[in-house]
């Protein structure tokens, strides 16, 4: 399993499907898991992020504009929703599928959780670093954006997790970063 961690926009995504498609190109099938695959199957009602204001937004997650920052609270369906995105990620990779898991790391907890729910099974972690005006370029020039969320992940992301690779997708192009990556990791 390969952990691609990082702010948003930093080029985890695409880092990933370059990653999938070398494999691929092998003959090992990976599968890419984020965290949004999770969120976006959550009604909206649970979620509260940017203009839209999900009337369960405190039970679930709710991203917040406070001052410059984008503060992330997570209710009791939040906590639940990552759980169990941690959860899916895990059973994928222990029914025997290899994972590239786009992440965005963004408390102790979900670091101890992941630890916990990935215990036994072989994890490459991955810093994916950008510097800020870069990221915050990408954030506005997408369009899909909160802007100011990836500001507001910069400082915290990288807290946590010991990584077994490091790639700056600011100077790096994309392909040869996934290069770096490859040539990094051992299993």
């Amino acid at each position: 399993m390969i952990v691609l961690n990082g702010t948003s926009s930093a080029g985890k995504t695409t880092l990933a499907e370059l990653l999938q498609a070398r494999f691929a190109a092998a003959g090992e099938p990976w599968i890419v898991i984020g965290v949004d695959d999770l969120f976006i199957k959550l009604p909206p009602d649970w979620i509260t992020i940017g203009a839209h204001v999900g009337a369960h937004g405190e039970d679930g997650m709710v991203f917040e504009r406070i001052g410059g920052e984008i503060e992330r609270r997570v209710g009791p369906v939040g906590t639940r929703a990552l759980a169990a995105y941690r959860a899916m990620v895990a059973g994928v990779a222990r029914s025997g599928m290899d994972v590239i898991v786009d992440e965005v790391l963004l408390s102790e907890d979900d670091w101890h959780g992941w630890q916990i729910d990935l215990a036994g099974l072989a994890v490459r972690w991955v810093r994916v670093d950008c510097v800020l005006d870069v990221v915050e370029t990408r954030e506005r020039e997408r369009g899909d954006r909160v802007l100011g969320m990836a500001r507001s992940q910069y400082d915290v992301v990288h807290q946590h997790p010991d990584y077994d690779a490091r790639v700056d997708t600011a100077t790096t192009e994309p392909e040869a970063a996934a290069d770096q990556i490859l040539d990094a990791l051992t299993w």
